[in-house]
């Protein structure tokens, strides 16, 4: 292979061809084949004006395909770099859209899931209601049964508290009787009790008021008539004892049957207050059921009509954001689709442009462009050099290290930092050379004696303006 000698454009053409036919680019087939074309073009337009730098300034420069090959080789790297950049900028800005999209999509289904809960509220609250009327008429029922069992308990309960006492005054007399009863009813055991009455005690009281009507009397006559005696006194101490007692049975025995009515009148209408309750317990659960579920659906609507709010709120506060975003991803795709035109330049600026002053390099740039429009070949007719390779804050440092802050001196660190080969810097304000020196020192940059040079594969301009 001849490295040095000029390469026919055909011969240049297939290399590129070659070398680029598989490369992966943003573009149809057609423009690619351009691409490839033109390729050859710039090297050929890059040959002729070494000639003509040569002739204007008696400056020599030479390019050779070795150059070439470095100008594919560069414009795959920057493609792939350029791609890359951009594509990760134009997804991040679609993620952010997307992420509005969702957001208005979201407030359009939290819309509808607004109007289906307020519905359902609203059927609910309806069925709340009914529930709540019905366990109002429940609890009413319930608290007038339960003041009529109170009356009725109380009623009660006064009866109770009689009888008790009556019993208890009735239960006193009799056992305070009890022994009289029981002495008399011995002594009469063999007589038939039952028979005395009022008017035998009243035949036997003058008899009682005899002073000798005793029992020491009568043991001094016979001791059948003490007996006779005895059992006299006996059967009148019965029947005034039995006189007394009978009543207070006959009372007590009435009031064991009102208590006993009482009680069980207490007894039904504490089961219909049992029954009342716990129906009312059964609507009062169903009513708390009922206004759980209203409740529920309050929180739920007010949850989903908070969301709605927040992502309006969102997406009205980046609507103009969202205006940009969609212009800014339009201009990304767009710029991907310039890339194989943008790149081709920015490849060429770097491989060629190095040698020669900044009115040749906007010439070869301007006949670049040229050719991008003739063969069709998307492009930025805008396109900025430095921006496009270099960002401000390394401008910036680039002049804190000493490099002159001219558009022709930026150039150069482009050339010197981007371009795939190694350039020779002539410098013979040794501005190029300060520069170096300051921004290598924290890669400890050595300095060697300067040596005589036999071929030069790359020549840089001065730094600064050659005049």
């Amino acid at each position: 292979m001849d490295w040095y000698s000029p390469w026919p454009s055909e011969a240049l053409v297939a290399v590129s061809t070659y070398l680029l036919s598989e490369f992966p680019m943003v573009c149809s087939p057609t423009v690619k084949t351009a691409m490839m074309t033109t390729m050859g073009t710039y090297h050929d337009r890059v040959s002729n004006a070494c000639e003509s730098y040569f002739e204007s300034f008696r400056r020599r420069t030479h390019v050779t395909p070795k150059s070439y090959l470095s100008f594919i080789n560069g414009y795959k790297s920057l493609y792939t770099e350029k791609h890359e950049f951009i594509n990760t900028l134009a997804e991040r800005m679609n993620v952010g859209l997307g992420k509005l999209k969702e957001a208005s999509e979201s407030v359009a289904q939290l819309s509808k899931d607004l109007e289906v809960k307020e519905k359902e509220l609203a059927i609910a609250s309806i069925k709340a209601d009914e529930v709540l009327a019905e366990v109002t008429v429940s609890a009413e029922a319930a608290t007038k049964v339960k003041n009529e069992v109170q009356v009725v308990r109380d009623r009660a309960q006064r009866l109770v508290d009689g009888i008790e006492k009556e019993k208890a005054v009735a239960e006193g007399k009799l056992e305070a009787a009890r022994p009289a009863l029981e002495e008399a009813t011995a002594a009469l055991n063999q007589f038939p009790k039952d028979q005395i009455n009022d008017e035998t005690v009243e035949l036997l009281q003058p008899y009682f008021e005899m002073e000798d009507y005793t029992m020491e009397s009568a043991m001094k006559a016979c001791g059948n008539v003490a007996g006779l005696l005895a059992w006299t006194r006996a059967m009148a101490s019965f029947f005034s004892i039995n006189k007394e007692v009978l009543p207070l049975k006959a009372n007590l025995a009435i009031q064991e049957n009102r208590l006993n009515i009482a009680n069980n009148e207490l007894r039904n209408a504490e089961a219909t207050l049992a029954e009342k309750q716990a129906e009312f317990d059964k609507v009062k659960a169903k009513c708390d059921a009922a206004m759980k579920e209203k409740q529920d659906l309050l929180d739920d609507a007010e949850m989903c009509r908070n969301k709605m709010q927040a992502a309006s709120a969102l997406i009205d506060g980046l609507s103009g954001e969202k205006v940009r975003w969609t212009e800014q991803s339009k201009e990304f795709k767009a710029q991907i689709n310039r890339l194989i035109g943008d790149v081709l330049q920015l490849t060429g600026f770097l491989s060629y442009c190095g040698p020669f002053n900044q009115s040749y390099r906007d010439k070869l740039l301007k006949d670049w462009q040229a050719e991008l429009l003739n063969d069709k070949i998307p492009f930025s007719e805008n396109l900025n050099i430095i921006s496009a390779l270099v960002d401000p804050p390394t401008i910036s440092e680039w002049n804190l290290q000493g490099l002159p802050g001219d558009d022709l001196s930026v150039q150069n660190g482009i050339v010197v930092t981007k371009a795939t080969r190694y350039p020779l810097l002539i410098d013979p304000q040794t501005q190029g050379r300060s520069w170096i020196k300051k921004k290598e020192a924290e890669n400890e940059l050595q300095v060697s004696s300067q040596i005589k040079l036999n071929c030069v594969d790359f020549f840089s301009p001065p730094f600064g303006h050659p005049d």
